[in-house]
């Protein structure tokens, strides 16, 4: 029996196995012995059947099994002793069998390359600081507000800010008539739509009224089908409403979850906040990554590309019969990026493990805490709940790749998180 290991990549060694029909002959006696003391055939008692007979009807099968087996335990023993941890499964290449001449077979193993990463622990792209301007609180306050507004009918004409509610009676587009919706009614918030020129003709209308409205689409209109296009609609007004802001008095504050207006822009002023800086360092991390990537070039198995393919088509599947293998096309426009993700977590880990960093339990506590606030649901039971299911151990482990991207944009762990 020979073994011949090649380095055919990077990504791929290439096993060459030669098992000589004689090193078959005793497991194959061995799986004999095991097929008579279980095999019953009619007019035998179990344990009992000629040997013959056995041969006969099961000699095939056994001898299949037997090479199988064979060789797979000569290629687990070849992997482990050259330390070849394969990705996947081994693809096949060659298989000769004449039950002659020594079984040949040419096996390939797709394995993770080595990597040495360089120059992660001064990339010398750090994250820039961050500052919420009162207007953007304002903005997201005026949001918020809106969203909490109701509208009243009122008696007057239609101004900016009110809220006109009609039925589209005829549309032409560049002097294409338009099939009408089943649902005609449309509700305009006079200023804040996407077509100016169609909340300018609604100006000073009143319920009951019909109004032709001419006007043209702006170029950066949210809907490319019609940029830059005429349009005429034809429309009757059922009625213009008001919007009516909400009164921050105790009861509503209560509502909200906020002690007054004050704390509620205090809070949105931190919430901004936090998002700049997430924001800020989301694409300084990337940045450093992509730098680290061009940097240290080194090759991803094709076998990670496709199972991580498969994986984000399938992350929604609820039934596993309904999972679906990625085609090859769906390969080539997802490859690059799936490439560019196994890339960075393995950047990531190398990081981890090289500078030994590590998630502390303290660490892990204070995002289950923040999970818990976030989820309206009690510490202790989440933190349970985790620790049952063994999702912990992927929480802490999210927390150290955290840890990792922070260390290459130049932000150090404190102590506390990693004892």
């Amino acid at each position: 029996m020979s073994v011949e290991i090649k380095e055919t990549s990077a990504t791929v060694r290439t096993l060459e196995v030669t098992i000589p029909q004689a090193d078959l002959k005793a497991p194959f006696e061995k799986k004999l012995s095991q097929y008579k003391k279980q095999v019953a055939l009619k007019g035998f008692r179990q344990g009992q059947v000629p040997k013959a007979m056995i041969l006969k009807q099961f000699g095939d099968s056994i001898r299949h099994e037997v090479v199988n087996e064979t060789i797979d335990a000569v290629l687990n023993e070849e992997l482990k002793k050259a330390n070849i941890i394969p990705v996947g499964q081994l693809k096949v290449k060659d298989f000769k069998d004449d039950k002659e001449s020594d079984i040949k077979i040419v096996v390939e193993a797709e394995i993770d390359p080595e990597i040495d990463i360089k120059g992660y622990d001064n990339t010398g792209i750090t994250v820039p600081a961050t500052a919420v301007h009162e207007e953007e609180v304002q903005a997201e306050f005026d949001r918020l507000v809106q969203m909490w507004s109701r509208d009243e009918h009122v008696d007057r004409e239609a101004g900016k800010g009110d809220v006109v509610v009609g039925n589209y009676e005829e549309v032409v587009i560049d002097g294409e008539k338009q099939e009408l919706p089943e649902n005609r009614e449309f509700r305009s918030l006079l200023g804040e739509s996407a077509s100016p020129g169609f909340d300018e003709g609604l100006m000073g209308v009143k319920a009951g009224e019909k109004k032709e409205i001419n006007f043209k689409y702006p170029d950066d209109h949210k809907d490319e089908r019609y940029r830059g296009k005429t349009a005429q609609f034809k429309v009757e007004v059922t009625d213009v409403r008001k919007i009516v802001p909400p009164t921050f008095d105790e009861e509503f504050c209560k509502q909200v979850g906020v002690k007054d207006e004050a704390e509620l822009r205090s809070n949105l002023a931190e919430s901004l906040a936090n998002q700049k800086k997430d924001a800020a360092k989301t694409k300084a991390v990337n940045e450093a990554i992509d730098k680290l990537i061009e940097q240290n070039p080194f090759e991803v198995p094709e076998g990670r590309v496709r199972d991580l393919i498969k994986w984000s088509l399938n992350r929604n599947v609820q039934d596993p019969k309904d999972a679906v293998e990625p085609t090859e096309d769906q390969i080539k426009d997802m490859g690059p990026e799936a490439i560019r993700e196994i890339k960075k977590h393995r950047i990531l880990e190398f990081v981890a493990t090289k500078e030994k960093i590590k998630a502390s339990q303290a660490a892990v506590d204070a995002r289950l805490q923040e999970m818990a606030n976030a989820y309206h649901v009690d510490f202790e039971t989440l933190k349970g709940h985790f620790r049952q299911s063994g999702r912990i151990n992927g929480l802490r482990d999210e927390l150290r790749f955290q840890m990792a991207a922070d260390f290459i944009v130049g932000i150090r762990p404190a102590a506390e998180e990693t004892k």
